[in-house]
């Protein structure tokens, strides 16, 4: 029960992405790196979600990583102006900066923990600390998303 749960919960976060996929089209500068830098992570999920079937430590790891890289420059990506469409960047990123500081710090530090726990190679620990970098993901994605 405690497998499917974690398979829906990663399911329904990668549905929640999707729509990256083809929004691109028309996409320029900052909007566009952004785009694409989200489609990577997207990408760097999948991928570690795929390595607990054979334990992959070492891809976990290196996804984390980049996972933590991302969450350090994100807000580079946004800077004000840049909801413009294709954009589906919601104005409360610019409105409300704070609050989307802390949800970028908070996928920053979940993306932290899983490569240190990944360093464990201890696989329900894994699996519990991906959950949490998923759920930041979904979180702001609700909040800060249209």
């Amino acid at each position: 029960m405690q497998k499917f749960k974690f398979y829906i919960l990663i399911i329904t976060f990668l549905s929640s992405l999707t729509t990256i996929s083809f929004s691109h089209d028309g996409a320029t500068g900052i909007v566009k790196e952004r785009m694409e830098k989200f489609k990577a992570s997207k990408s760097i999920m999948r991928q570690i979600n795929k390595s607990f079937d054979n334990k992959d430590f070492s891809t976990i790891k290196k996804g984390a990583s980049k996972l933590k890289k991302w969450g350090l420059e994100m807000k580079n990506y946004f800077p004000e102006g840049s909801d413009i469409k294709p954009s589906e960047a919601n104005e409360k990123i610019w409105l409300e900066p704070e609050s989307f500081k802390i949800a970028i710090d908070k996928f920053t530090q979940a993306s932290i923990e899983l490569l240190k726990v990944s360093d464990e190679q201890d696989l329900d620990n894994t699996i519990a600390a991906f959950r949490k970098v998923a759920g930041t993901c979904k979180g702001c994605h609700k909040q800060f998303r249209n």
